[in-house]
């Protein structure tokens, strides 16, 4: 049976990471074979104590705390910290899931496709900010981060991961938009304040220039790309 590893850093938003697991427990069909990692930083003392909350009341949620390393790198840090879980869902503590079976429709998806290479994704209800093609959180199998070596590109301090994976994805021709709607409540999009956290990423988004930092990659970008169709091509050969 197919499980599912939600890996989630999170900062100083305690009672959002308790949505969002409510959320989630609240409309799978099988929460029991739903599990979330939690990246907390080392100064974050409301996030462990949210933790150890869920916790009590979960066996299915595990955290890890460590530095404030590349924030895109924490779901690396926490995919090595997972059990085995097939499929892995790239989430964010603003998010509420909306659709009621949403990790049998994943599940099934992952069915289809023989080798597993693929990046699904829902609706966000961000489409009037970026086309609806684009998956602002992936879900990719366990297999997609082996042969890459990470889950996350481990190089982004704000933004631009999602892109990176959905740009992989494009280039093997395997992003499927599922019937499964996760709602961003951001703050652009007037359904948060603009708190410290995404105060913080702001900045580091100005001070690290990201988007010049993505293009600087794209040769990683290439290398990345061929590993998936060279995977792709030899287990169609089989």
């Amino acid at each position: 049976m197919s499980s599912i590893a939600i890996l989630l850093p999170t900062r100083n938003r305690p009672e959002l990471l308790k949505r969002f697991w409510k959320s989630i427990v609240d409309t799978a069909d099988d929460a029991s074979s739903v599990f979330m990692y939690l990246y907390i930083d080392d100064d974050d003392t409301v996030s462990v104590s949210a933790a150890e909350d869920l916790m009590s009341e979960s066996d299915n949620v595990f955290y890890f705390v460590g530095p404030r390393i590349v924030h895109s790198d924490m779901s690396n840090v926490l995919f090595r910290e997972t059990q085995g879980e097939d499929i892995i869902f790239l989430g964010g503590d603003d998010l509420i899931m909306k659709t009621q079976g949403w990790d049998t429709i994943v599940k099934s998806k992952f069915d289809e496709v023989d080798d597993k290479i693929a990046l699904v994704y829902g609706k966000d209800g961000g489409e009037s900010q970026h086309p609806v093609e684009f998956a602002t959180h992936p879900i990719i199998h366990r297999k997609w981060g082996e042969i890459l070596g990470y889950v996350n590109p481990p190089y982004f301090s704000c933004d631009y991961a999602d892109t990176w994976s959905n740009d992989l994805a494009d280039a093997v021709g395997r992003k499927y938009m599922l019937p499964i709607f996760h709602e961003h409540m951001h703050f652009t999009m007037g359904k948060a304040p603009f708190d410290s956290t995404y105060q913080e990423s702001r900045f580091r988004f100005q001070q690290d220039n990201v988007p010049n930092l993505y293009r600087t990659l794209e040769s990683k970008r290439q290398e990345d790309i061929q590993k998936l169709k060279e995977y792709i091509e030899g287990y169609e050969k089989k």
